[in-house]
């Protein structure tokens, strides 16, 4: 069966939203509900709702709120007396707390007499601890005492260490320059060995090395001499002195040696390859000659040109003489 008017879940909700002026109040032209079983809405009429309003104060002073009759009945008089069962009860418990209160007093007299034997063991106690207050205070005494002596000991300590330590150091230092300057003495009179032997041996001696020519076929003549003719020798050469040189480093340490020309013979003589020469070693250096620097020098008569052959290390250098005999016939005529 359908359910109509009110029972209309739906049109409750659309009432719910519009009121009265929902559409879906069927209504006729004249305004008349209708009631059609067809129609789900029909059946439904809306009306006002009024209120009716009162002058709440004057309503509650017209309206007798006091109701006698309802009143209930008075009670009797209260009997003060105390029934014998809780009188009995309560003598028991009068006679039972006595009885505690006696116990509790004879237990407050003995702790009473314990705390005064704590007291005394307390006093006893406080005196002891005075004394070891005293005790303490003595000890302190002669600890900062003793720490002032321990302290002014470790002072003149420290100074005899560290200068102790300072004497040590001086020690140590003079010794080890001792030795520096026993292990140079020992250097230096190796090389004024080497240096008087080399110059016993007729070599020429510089601050490390020393130098001296091997082969000489004249005593009196330059260190390093050549003879050439013009026309014959075309540049060639004989050497009468030379052409080996002889180089001892009779140091302790290696040196570099180096060689250059000057003079006259700068040209007719070649300087060889710079070199390092060991400690305490030696080298035999050739000499050779330039055949274009002795052409320059084939002029005039029989002439004895004179030049320097240099020998250089970085704290000496050693001269050689170098002599080229010009010689134009059988014999050379200075």
């Amino acid at each position: 069966m359908a359910k109509t008017g009110l029972q209309n879940e739906s049109l409750i909700s659309e009432l719910l939203i519009s009121g009265s002026t929902s559409p879906a109040i069927s209504r006729n032209e004249f305004g008349v509900y209708s009631f059609d079983q067809a129609n789900k809405t029909d059946g439904v009429i809306s009306g006002q709702l009024t209120r009716p309003k009162y002058n709440e104060t004057e309503l509650v002073k017209s309206v007798d709120t006091v109701i006698f009759e309802l009143l209930p009945p008075e009670a009797p008089p209260f009997d003060d007396r105390v029934p014998r069962p809780i009188y009995n009860e309560v003598t028991q418990s009068v006679i039972d707390l006595t009885e505690q209160v006696i116990e509790l007093t004879d237990l407050v007299f003995k702790l009473r007499a314990k705390v005064q034997d704590v007291e005394i063991v307390s006093e006893s106690l406080r005196v002891d601890i005075d004394l070891q207050n005293l005790n303490v205070a003595a000890s302190q005494n002669q600890t900062q005492q003793l720490t002032t002596k321990i302290t002014s000991t470790i002072t003149e300590l420290q100074n005899s260490i560290q200068k102790g330590t300072a004497e040590a150091i001086q020690r140590v230092s003079l010794f080890a320059r001792n030795q520096a300057l026993q292990q140079e003495l020992e250097v230096l009179r190796e090389t004024l060995i080497g240096k008087e032997a080399k110059q016993a041996e007729g070599a020429q001696v510089g601050q490390d090395i020393s130098v001296k020519v091997t082969t000489k076929g004249k005593e009196d003549g330059d260190d390093l001499l050549v003879n050439t003719r013009p026309g014959k020798d075309k540049g060639n050469v004989r050497f009468i002195n030379g052409p080996e040189i002889e180089i001892y480093n009779f140091t302790s340490a290696p040196v570099a040696v180096s060689f250059d020309t000057a003079g006259k013979t700068k040209d007719a003589y070649v300087k060889p390859a710079g070199f390092t020469l060991d400690a305490k070693a030696r080298k035999l250096v050739t000499v050779t000659t330039n055949k274009d620097g002795v052409l320059g020098l084939n002029v005039g008569k029989d002439t004895l040109y004179a030049g320097s052959f240099l020998i250089k290390t970085p704290s000496s250098t050693l001269t050689l003489t170098a002599g080229l005999q010009l010689q134009r016939g059988n014999k050379f005529k200075p």
